[in-house]
């Protein structure tokens, strides 16, 4: 690893789903994600096309072992056939959100005060102000919204 990816001391770890979230020295995330072949896939998702958003976020990628989510940046990510669809975005604005099912993670890695919520139909669910929740259940959600002020 480079100087400037070297990880603090003491990655954070959740063990029951998998994912090991890492903060390198530059602020940004290191998620390292489960194999899928270990996870038992839902029945919506595998009769499901690829999840997306509307508008599209900044950047929409397909992984298998694992994504960086940069600083100022709010990254979701679902699960879809042997792998994850990873969105990643930094602009303020509600998502709307198809066909995401399952679980996955969410990571808010923003600065400052801005924050990100997902919300089912006009009721919040939950938010966060940078950090991340590495079990979130996306069926019941419908978007995410990135906004300026804290939860």
């Amino acid at each position: 690893m480079a100087p400037s990816q070297a990880a603090e001391p003491g990655p954070e770890t959740d063990s029951q789903a998998g994912r090991q979230v890492v903060r390198l020295a530059n602020g940004d995330l290191r998620i390292t994600l489960p194999e899928r072949a270990d996870l038992t896939a839902s029945a919506s998702s595998s009769l499901a096309g690829a999840p997306y958003t509307t508008p599209s976020t900044d950047e929409r990628n397909f992984v298998q072992a694992g994504y960086t989510c940069e600083t100022g940046r709010t990254c979701l990510e679902v699960p879809y056939g042997g792998g994850w669809y990873v969105f990643k975005e930094d602009s303020y604005g509600t998502y709307a959100m198809y066909d995401w099912y399952g679980e996955g993670t969410w990571v808010d890695n923003q600065t400052g005060n801005w924050s990100t919520s997902i919300q089912d139909g006009s009721t919040q669910v939950q938010c966060l102000q940078s950090g991340y929740d590495d079990s979130v259940n996306w069926t019941p959600i419908d978007s995410f919204w990135i906004r300026s002020w804290g939860c």
